[in-house]
């Protein structure tokens, strides 16, 4: 969700990802595709790994990164920067970029995500990620999600 703001500030150690991406789920905005490009774009949804945010700025996937303790001040800052500028502005501005990602398919790929996204939710794998949310927990479905990629909530503390 975040990625479809218009502009993206987050914490250095933030963790970004996807992790439905290996079962339960399928990308339900085109924004990963539209921000990063068709190689990185893969590289994430096939294999859900994480990021950190200065890796997510690095790749241009979000637009900054900053120490957590300064989080809050950049983006207060970044808000009165854009308080200072004409509503109008904003939006002449806002609709000329979109308006060339739509051109570029950016609606009809936000509903092929939806569509899809619906559909791996009912595959015969998600189906079992839910049975075992539902007798076990969802800790214990996540576990066996991520477990072997000892990332997101299995990785050491």
């Amino acid at each position: 969700m975040a990625l479809c703001a218009d502009l993206v500030v987050a914490a250095e150690d933030a963790e970004i990802g996807t992790p439905y991406s290996r079962v339960w789920g399928c990308y339900l905005s085109g924004m990963w595709i539209l921000r990063l490009g068709l190689a990185k774009a893969k590289e994430y949804a096939l294999t859900g790994k994480p990021l950190t945010g200065r890796e997510a700025a690095e790749i241009e996937l979000i637009n900054k990164a900053v120490p957590a303790d300064e989080l809050d001040a950049e983006v207060g800052a970044l808000a009165e920067q854009l308080a200072s500028i004409s509503s109008s502005q904003l939006a002449a501005m806002k609709t000329i970029v979109n308006q060339a990602y739509e051109n570029q398919g950016m609606r009809t790929t936000q509903l092929l995500g939806s569509v899809l996204d619906g559909m791996m939710r009912n595959t015969p794998e998600s189906m079992a990620f839910m049975e075992k949310s539902a007798k076990e927990g969802v800790p214990a479905a996540v576990a066996e999600r991520d477990g072997p990629f000892g990332d997101y909530s299995q990785k050491p503390r």
